[in-house]
């Protein structure tokens, strides 16, 4: 089983006191994170530190430590917090700040949808330079007509 402890560096405590809530903030009193031996084996998924909550559209950025465990392990939390509401939903209502759900279930037909809206989106973006080339070519062509056609009157 992998190392874990507190965002904090302190030991998860046994008896889960750190899942105490406070009232002020509701998160929680402590959250686990893998250790930095952990995290620094590498990452799966790329470090994002920013989400979205699908459901009221309010950002939350993590720290650097829960951002490198979700990274190294998708699968290791099953919820998270969102600070507009204040309080912890599960992943699927969280997207990524680049659109990916962060609920691992959903992120296959992401990837796949993502991947055809990129490539739809570069082929139109080809598809325009090609149209502006093809322009810039008839503009030049008739500037050179209109040129040799000066030329021919001196």
């Amino acid at each position: 089983m992998p190392k874990i402890e507190l965002t904090d560096g302190s030991p998860v405590p046994t008896d889960g006191s750190h899942k105490e809530i406070d009232p002020r903030t509701g998160q929680q009193k402590g959250y686990i994170v893998l250790s930095p031996e952990e995290r620094a084996k590498g990452f799966v998924k790329p470090v994002r530190r920013s989400y979205t909550h699908n459901k009221c559209g309010g950002v939350t950025t993590v720290g650097r430590a829960l951002a490198e465990t979700y990274a190294r392990d998708p699968y290791f939390y099953s919820g998270t917090f969102c600070c507009n509401c204040g309080t912890h939903f599960p992943l699927a209502q969280f997207d990524w700040e680049d659109g990916e759900p962060m609920d691992t279930s959903l992120q296959e037909e992401w990837q796949r949808t993502e991947g055809e809206r990129r490539r739809k989106a570069r082929h139109a973006a080809l598809q325009n330079r090609v149209a502006q080339l093809r322009s810039d070519l008839e503009q030049a062509e008739r500037e050179l007509a209109s040129e040799s056609e000066d030329a021919s009157h001196e």
